[in-house]
């Protein structure tokens, strides 16, 4: 399944329309109940325009205390590793392995180098941590893709497990803060962002507020 929008809200809607009315029902590990999709590749030409709209759509729900744009931005920048969660993306971006910043010490140096590279991609999923049966908390967004197109700097984002709902909003707005950070750093325009969700699913439990906010112009 593609979906192409020019604008990050306009995707957001589309994707929950599709799971509401295609998804296939199941039921995970803690019996929870969704609708999924599997391999939903979403497009957004021009996200800049109302990145954020989604989480103030969140917010406005008021069932919930969504996070504040600060801290989402924190979770994916802060390259120290939480003493209260599992993994931070912060750390696996900006210091992998306690040894690696892939951003400053190889995204941005091998742009600068090649502007055409097919190398330019970020790891967050850890295989020697993550890929054991003992493990239940393991990163949603597995990786993430820079290139350059028309001299702008687009981005593909791996996401392996998609709570499109709640979880989306949130990832969307963190991976366009880090596309205007590396391209900050090239000189260079944002361009499109493309999430390619291996499971694309919504909760049942959120049934109601998922008819709430399809319903608003």
């Amino acid at each position: 399944m593609e979906i192409t929008k020019d604008s990050t809200l306009e995707a957001w809607k589309a994707t929950l329309e599709l799971i509401r009315n295609k998804g296939i029902e199941t039921t995970d590990r803690e019996n929870r109940v969704s609708k999924e999709i599997i391999d939903v590749i979403i497009k957004i030409n021009n996200p800049e325009q109302d990145i954020t709209k989604p989480i103030e759509i969140m917010k406005g729900l008021k069932k919930w205390v969504y996070p504040e744009l600060e801290e989402l931005e924190d979770v994916f920048f802060k390259k120290q590793a939480s003493s209260v969660y599992y993994y931070t993306y912060g750390a696996r971006i900006f210091n992998y392995a306690n040894t690696k910043n892939q951003v400053d010490d190889y995204i941005v140096p091998l742009l600068k180098k090649n502007p055409s590279t097919r190398r330019a991609i970020v790891v967050l999923y850890h295989p020697t941590i993550d890929s054991r049966l003992s493990i239940k908390e393991v990163p949603g967004l597995t990786s993430i893709y820079f290139k350059i197109l028309d001299n702008k700097l687009t981005i593909t984002t791996v996401i392996r497990s998609n709570d499109m709902f709640i979880g989306w909003p949130a990832n969307i707005y963190q991976v366009y803060l880090l596309q205007k950070y590396v391209g900050k750093e090239l000189g260079l325009e944002t361009g499109s962002i493309t999430t390619i969700s291996h499971s694309a699913h919504v909760f049942e439990e959120y049934k109601e507020e998922v008819e709430e906010v399809l319903k608003k112009g």
